[in-house]
């Protein structure tokens, strides 16, 4: 019994000192403010201060999208589809998307000709879900550039142009597309390198700027922007497997084809009156390639001199154009499809292992008096032959002295293509002729049948 007391008054004791203690950390002063405590949830609205909308949030690239965004549209496009194992004929179509700019309020719209050039229909969408069907006012496949015409409810907005002439390399740079069809998506980066060759399966393009900033499927054809918002290149993913490296078409170049596109349908490339071919050779101890002349077409230019060195001659190799270093006839071209037709151009030609400075008039590519020099120089005769159900180009003569026989070619033999257009009438082998003419090429691949055999070979224009 004694000991059953001796543990009842242990537990009062210990219930006593337990509440004493309670009693005293309810007591504790509340943690004093200069002591760090972990974060509470917050409550209420946001403070003002810190708003998503606040300027005090807002960058250079911020204030560049919120500019330029409603100007860049989404591009998607519907595909005809042929066929199949002679099925019986039945249109249908697949979607594929890009990217595009408006560069006039009027409803202009600037992207890449890869992206809309086989379309059966086109659809641009604007940021705010606007959409509106446009249609093709002109294309260059060789620059991959096209210009849509949209006829929108409302005025647009007009991109702010700059200029690609004086990029810095390390310069911050914003992309703005519609990448894997997500929609307006932005990325940055900086340029990587200005002049950039660039060669694909099909082609060497020229003269691109390279930057950092994604650019994925989708996003070709957007724009390419400096910090302050401005234009400086049409976006492109011509190379898929491409990593962390974007590619853009210099704005200098692309705006002067556009207007030529919307102007006159077809771009003027500033044309010299001479045939090129590119070569390989030794110049102040570094090897160089460069085009190197190979006909003069007399009748083309009339070229005027700043000192007493004459024309371009036969043999000549272009170092330089208005100073710029030129590397191939591709680099030549792309070069002066930012140049307007019709001006004098300062030339830099290697002559027997000097130089030469010269200055050229250009003219209009391929003009008559240019084709009329390549047609005698090849010599041949063509004649329309066939009736409603297929029409084929014949040649009927061929001069002993021209290229054309030259090269093998005899009355009877029928012309299907060339440079890859399908030929049909005299005046489409003159077309794809004065085409070449206006690319400074020397030869034009054409494919030849002859009885049940045909191949394609070079002709020497």
């Amino acid at each position: 019994m004694k000991r059953f007391e001796t543990v009842l008054t242990t537990l009062a004791i210990g219930l006593c000192l337990g509440f004493g203690a309670a009693l005293t950390i309810g007591e504790m002063p509340a943690p004093s403010p200069s002591r760090a405590t972990l974060p509470q949830a917050a409550t209420g609205t946001v403070p003002t201060s810190i708003a998503p909308n606040s300027t005090n949030r807002q960058t250079r690239v911020t204030r560049a999208v919120a500019q330029v965004a409603p100007s860049v549209v989404s591009i998607t496009t519907e595909q005809p589809r042929a066929r199949l194992f002679g099925r019986p004929y039945r249109e249908s179509s697949a979607s594929s998307q890009g990217s595009g700019v408006v560069i006039d309020a009027n409803g202009v719209v600037l992207t890449n000709a890869h992206v809309v050039s086989t379309a059966a229909r086109i659809t641009v969408t604007f940021a705010d879900g606007l959409q509106a069907d446009a249609r093709v006012l002109g294309l260059s496949d060789g620059l991959d550039l096209a210009v849509l015409r949209i006829d929108p409810p409302a005025t647009l907005k007009a991109v702010a142009l700059g200029s690609s002439g004086a990029l810095i390399l390390g310069e911050p740079v914003i992309a703005i597309g519609n990448p894997f069809g997500l929609g307006h998506t932005v990325t940055t980066g900086v340029i990587s390198a200005t002049s950039r060759a660039l060669e694909t399966d099909e082609r060497v393009f020229q003269d691109f700027i390279q930057t950092d900033a994604s650019i994925n499927p989708g996003n070709s054809g957007g724009p390419l922007l400096n910090a302050d918002g401005e234009l400086i290149g049409i976006n492109t993913a011509i190379r898929p497997d491409a990593q962390g490296i974007g590619f853009a078409i210099p704005i200098d170049r692309a705006i002067k084809v556009a207007r030529d596109l919307v102007e006159d349908g077809v771009v003027q490339l500033p044309w010299l009156g001479i045939l090129v071919v590119d070569v390989a050779f030794s110049f102040e101890g570094v090897q160089r390639t460069g085009p190197k002349v190979v006909t003069v077409l007399h009748h083309a230019t009339k070229p005027a001199t700043i000192a007493a060195n004459g024309h371009l001659q036969a043999g000549d190799v272009i170092l330089a154009i208005q100073s710029r270093p030129i590397q191939g006839r591709a680099d030549m071209n792309a070069y002066l499809s930012s140049l307007t037709a019709g001006e004098p151009l300062r030339i830099t030609a290697l002559r027997q292992g000097k130089t030469v400075e010269l200055e050229m008039n250009t003219n209009i590519p391929g003009d008559k008096d240019g084709l009329k020099d390549a047609a005698q120089r090849v010599g041949w005769t063509l004649e329309p032959y066939g009736d409603q159900h297929r029409q084929i180009v014949v040649v009927t003569k061929v001069r002993r002295s021209g290229t054309a026989a030259k090269l093998g070619l005899r009355p009877g033999d029928i012309i299907l293509g060339i440079d890859g257009r399908h030929v049909t009438l005299p005046a489409d082998a003159q077309s794809a002729i004065q085409q070449a003419l206006a690319k400074h090429r020397s030869t034009a691949l054409i494919t030849v049948q002859r009885g049940h055999a045909h191949g394609r070979v070079a002709l020497a224009l």
